[in-house]
């Protein structure tokens, strides 16, 4: 007798268990303790204990990830653990950066890692004095001194010391122009971030005060001509100390820094004259107010040491050695967050141009693990980005505790899209109704046989079988996920009821603790090089700015 399919050509989407998903996908599956002899393209979706009581781990191809999760929800120890062992165990080891709240993840698998023979940074917001450090002006510094010696090269010719990286003076201006765009550029961007126009109706006075900002900057940049700025003192602790330095704006307004430079040629001078000193006292003292609050949180003690250099170079990140970055914080102290969201930005911008530089990607995967994400400030193009990084082997594990969370952020459309964008989602639990309406209707529908159909026939046969649409997952089994379940869903597969082993249940993923306290001080903050001394047009010497910089 053939057999009849009622609801083919209806809604059909499937619920599937790790079993059923293991067996359709026999290639996904890893014993775990067999990692370390395995080449794997691809993330963990399921981690839990096969029939003979050995750790199984179920792959599915590298992709951007949604994990949700409310506080309390597990996500830490039925996630973010077991994901990051898995990961660091395969024989083609990815690099990784996690954001890493109160220190948790360092702790527990820092000597994991380094079993694993990665090499491991920790920018530690929670223990500066044992922190790595990252510069952000670096970048703008370094360009900014190519430009000054392409210019070289343009005014002496032949008997410039470097004359021989140019062929000829057309190149050398081409050079000139591109590495002082480069330096612009870095520094509007940089600017815009710490200060950005919220005001949209009347934008004057904080466009005015971020113009003040990079006037600033450039006066820095400028000073390296008089070997007053060097790469380890141009920082943003001594920006905010030269902003400091100017006495009261009713009498000489700058102490010089900006008048005493040449009036027709200086950058700093145009954008501070245009923005303040060439403004009605009141004009200034507005400017000054917008600028003041804004560069309030980069005094915080460990961001200024933090910042203050450089312990390893972003370009770097993908040679050799596998490298896991942990940033470590506390996250009731939002005091830091804009600090690592301008680090992360910084970090997959340039990965994605070492990327290019080799020819479309990476060498090895770069994970961006980041557990709170939904605390950080937005970053600018994010939803563009993620579209650029897949392609280059670049790719994001996005932690929230619901969907509110981006949209509060990023708002509505712009949250909408970078969703679609990661292609997969996985759901541990939230307290956020609409969240949970929204993850149902992302599982999909299925067609069921409608109770009324019993009803239409004699009651020993039917004689009209009516269908109902109902949704795969509805909203009031997502209340009953238990610890270490999950349910994902992702493009082109089945939805899966999956597993993930609590990591303090797990003899597997135990190590011992690490102790932060033991890490080398690798930055003595108190040397006299990063500190920075005002000179005047004539370079003479300012006693009022005398002594070393202390933090």
């Amino acid at each position: 007798m053939k057999k009849i399919k009622l609801f083919d050509n209806y809604e059909n989407a499937r619920l599937v268990t790790v079993k059923e998903y293991g067996d359709s996908h026999p290639d996904s599956v890893y014993l775990y303790d067999e990692l370390g002899g395995k080449e794997i393209d691809g993330i963990p979706i399921s981690i839990t204990r096969n029939d003979d009581g050995k750790l199984e781990v179920l792959f599915t191809n590298n992709t951007h990830l949604l994990a949700i999760g409310a506080t309390r929800s597990g996500k830490t120890t039925g996630f973010v653990i077991p994901t990051i062992n898995v990961l660091m165990r395969k024989k083609n080891k990815p690099s990784l950066v996690i954001s890493d709240p109160k220190q948790e993840l360092y702790t527990s698998c820092a000597k994991s890692f380094k079993k694993q023979g990665y090499r491991i940074i920790q920018i530690d917001f929670t223990d500066y004095k044992h922190s790595d450090c990252w510069n952000p002006l670096t970048k703008c510094f370094r360009a900014y001194k190519k430009y000054l010696a392409a210019e070289k090269c343009i005014e002496y010719g032949p008997l410039c010391p470097g004359a021989g990286k140019y062929a000829d003076k057309s190149e050398a201006e081409q050079a000139s122009e591109a590495y002082y765009d480069e330096a612009e550029k870095y520094i509007t961007g940089l600017c815009t971030r710490i200060l950005p126009t919220k005001n949209l109706r009347d934008p004057y006075w904080e466009d005015s005060a971020r113009d003040l900002l990079k006037a600033i900057i450039f006066g820095m940049l400028e000073d390296i001509k008089i070997g007053i700025t060097t790469e380890d003192n141009f920082s943003l602790s001594n920006i905010i100390k030269i902003y400091d330095s100017f006495p009261n704006i009713d009498t000489n307004i700058d102490d010089g820094y900006f008048n005493d430079r040449d009036h027709e040629k200086s950058k700093a001078y145009q954008l501070a004259r245009n923005s303040f000193i060439g403004l009605p006292r009141t004009t200034r003292q507005c400017v000054v107010s917008n600028l003041g609050p804004v560069l309030s949180c980069y005094r915080d003690t460990a961001i200024r040491k933090a910042t203050c250099t450089n312990t390893f170079e972003l370009s770097e990140l993908d040679d050799g050695e596998p490298t896991v970055i942990f940033i470590s914080y506390k996250d009731e102290e939002s005091l830091h967050y804009e600090v690592i969201s301008m680090f992360l930005s910084s970090l997959y911008t340039e990965l994605i141009a070492v990327a290019r530089s080799k020819g479309s990607k990476l060498d090895r995967p770069f994970y961006f693990l980041l557990d709170e994400f939904g605390n950080l400030p937005k970053f600018n193009d994010f939803d563009k980005v993620i579209s650029a990084c897949g392609g280059r082997n670049i790719w994001f594990m996005l932690i929230l505790q619901s969907y509110a969370q981006l949209n509060n952020v990023y708002g509505k459309d712009t949250a909408d899209i970078i969703k679609d964008n990661l292609n997969m989602h996985i759901f541990f639990g939230t307290n956020n109704p609409q969240t949970k309406v929204e993850f149902s209707e992302e599982c999909g529908k299925r067609t069921v046989l409608s109770p009324s159909s019993a009803l239409n026939g004699s009651g020993e046969s039917i004689d009209r079988y009516d269908h109902a649409t109902v949704s795969l997952i509805p909203v009031s089994r997502l209340n009953e996920i238990k610890p270490g379940e999950c349910i994902v869903t992702q493009m082109n597969e089945d939805v899966l009821w999956g597993n993930f082993v609590r990591s303090y249940m797990c003899r597997e993923f135990k190590s011992d603790n690490a102790d932060a306290s033991k890490r080398p001080v690798k930055v003595d903050f108190l040397d006299k090089k990063y500190s920075y001394a005002r000179f005047t047009a004539a370079t003479e010497y300012r006693a009022s700015d005398s002594g070393t910089f202390e933090f």
